[in-house]
Order: C-alpha cells, then sequence, then structure tokens
C-alpha cells in the first residue's frame, strides 16, 4: 500500500468517524431546545434549533460522504455523489438563518419594535435557497465532485453552468455574512453605550445568547475566508487540515459553545427524564 492511499485511507476514516461520534452529543441539545417550552417558545431558539438541525441532517452527513468516497475511490451506485450536494446547499441555508438570528439579537438587545415577520420570511428564504441549491446541484447542468488527488470536494466548472452557480452562491453567501457581520457590529456598540453611557445592565440571559452567536459566527467567517481567500497550498495536508476544522466548527463548536455559556442547559444536558417549566425570560436590559 503506497503512501497516497493510506492518506487516502486516513482522511476518509477522519471525515466519517468524527460526525459520528460527535453528532449525539449535538442531537441531544437540540432535543433539549425542542422538548422545553422555555427554549422553543422563543425565537432566538426555534432559529437556533433549525441551525442545528441543518448542520446535523445536511453538513454532517455531507462530510461523513466527503469521506465515503476518498475511503472507497468509488461510488458504483453514485450515492454518496449524490449527497455530496448536501453540504453546500447545507453551508448557504445555515449562513441565511445566521443572519436571521443576528436580526434577532438586534431587535432583542437593542429594543427595536419591527414586525417578527421579517425573521420569519428570511427563514423561508434561507431553506428555499438550500432546496434550489440541491436542486440545481443534482441536474445534469451543474456539478459538485471530489475528484483525485483532492481531499476536498469541487465545483466541476466544465460541467454545464456550475461556474455561474459558483459564482453567484459565492456572492449571496458573502453578501449575508457580511450583512449579518455589520449587525453584530452594532449590536456591540449598543452593548457598549448602554453599559458606559447609560450605566445600566444588559441581561445575562440575553448576553449569554448573543455571545454564542456571535462567537459561532466569527469562527466559521474566518474558516470561510480563509478556504476562499487565503491562498492555501494546494496540497493534501492542507486540505484535510481545512476539512478537519470545518467538520469540527459544524459538529462540535456549538455543543462547546452551549457547555460553556449555558450552566442550566449544561445541568440539562446531564438529566435525563427531568421535565422542567420554568420560564425563560427575555429582556433586552434592565437599569440598576
Amino acid at each position: 500500500m503506497d503512501s497516497t492511499r493510506r492518506l487516502q485511507i486516513s482522511a476518509g476514516s477522519v471525515y466519517i468517524a468524527l460526525p459520528l461520534m460527535l453528532l449525539p452529543i449535538y442531537i441531544r441539545f437540540i432535543y433539549i431546545f425542542c422538548s422545553k417550552a422555555k427554549y422553543r417558545s422563543l425565537e432566538c431558539y426555534r432559529i437556533m434549533i433549525q441551525m442545528g438541525v441543518v448542520q446535523c441532517a445536511t453538513l454532517a452527513p455531507g462530510f461523513m460522504m466527503f469521506g465515503v468516497v476518498i475511503l472507497l475511490q468509488d461510488d458504483p451506485y453514485r450515492i454518496a455523489t449524490t449527497l455530496l450536494v448536501l453540504y453546500p446547499a447545507g453551508m448557504r441555508t445555515e449562513a441565511v438563518l445566521g443572519l436571521a438570528l443576528a436580526m434577532n439579537r438586534l431587535k432583542i438587545i437593542c429594543s427595536l419594535s419591527y414586525s417578527d415577520v421579517v425573521h420569519k420570511i428570511i427563514v423561508i428564504l434561507a431553506w428555499l435557497f438550500g432546496l434550489v441549491y440541491i436542486v440545481l446541484l443534482l441536474s445534469p447542468y451543474f456539478s459538485y465532485v471530489i475528484t483525485p488527488p483532492h481531499f476536498v470536494p469541487l465545483y466541476d466548472v466544465d460541467v454545464g453552468f456550475t461556474q455561474e452557480l459558483q459564482t453567484i452562491g459565492y456572492l449571496i453567501n458573502a453578501a449575508v455574512m457580511v450583512a449579518t457581520f455589520i449587525l453584530y457590529m452594532a449590536i456591540i456598540g449598543h452593548i457598549l453605550r448602554v453599559l458606559y453611557v447609560h450605566k445600566a445592565k444588559i441581561h445575562s440571559h440575553e448576553i449569554s445568547i448573543f455571545m454564542y452567536a456571535i462567537s459561532k459566527f466569527f469562527v466559521e467567517f474566518s474558516l470561510t475566508l480563509i478556504y476562499n481567500h487565503g491562498h492555501l497550498p494546494a496540497t493534501p495536508v492542507a486540505e484535510i487540515t481545512m476539512a478537519i476544522l470545518l467538520i469540527l466548527s459544524t459538529v462540535l463548536l456549538t455543543p462547546v459553545l452551549y457547555f460553556c455559556l449555558y450552566k442550566k442547559l449544561r445541568r440539562e444536558f446531564f438529566s435525563f427524564g427531568e421535565n422542567e417549566v420554568q420560564a425563560v425570560r427575555s429582556i433586552s436590559y434592565s437599569r440598576s
């Protein structure tokens, strides 16, 4: 067995094993959010649930399919190749959902009074965006594949209108992430003004949600910038490293943030069978 084949087996195994090991932890958190009214009654948690569903149902399986293709170096029934498209579609859906979460944080923390229908429209557009992306990539006019010697999937720009789809998808994704970044900068500015000008306090619950949202956004935003504009060397080591970082940001980052930022949620994670019904208040800030 040559070194290239050993590397393929190692990379493919890691791509499959990491999501399989980490998904149960993530799914446990999603279950807690869905099963307890104190979470699912708040819009921010409903958006976070949907982001979790996208990551667990599309991004993680997409990574595992990367692993299957690389490990087997064969896909006779095109099952893995077909499921590969879940990754780019899920990534774009999650980005738009992230924008909806940022808008929710802006409204709550900055005490804005516009209708929540705006957020609902953004959420619907997020799912439609992902669905359209899947349908297009499964058509004969577009192609998203893993081809040797690469260890990450690539758009096959020689097929149909793949180049145009890649460009449009990238521009929309970039615009969404820039808009999300601007919203978080506005929220940070508001928080600083509340704390240091008005001498008021931001409710700790809102701060926890904000810290989760902004931490998750900046990690994923940084990886996206590096992947698209980092001019990484086209070597197996660079591609495998980037793929592993993307996997960890998908299935590990969110559970780690939940453990670190939510004391009550951390207790609930290990409390099987308990049914707490206390309400979680959503308050922008209270004056001291």
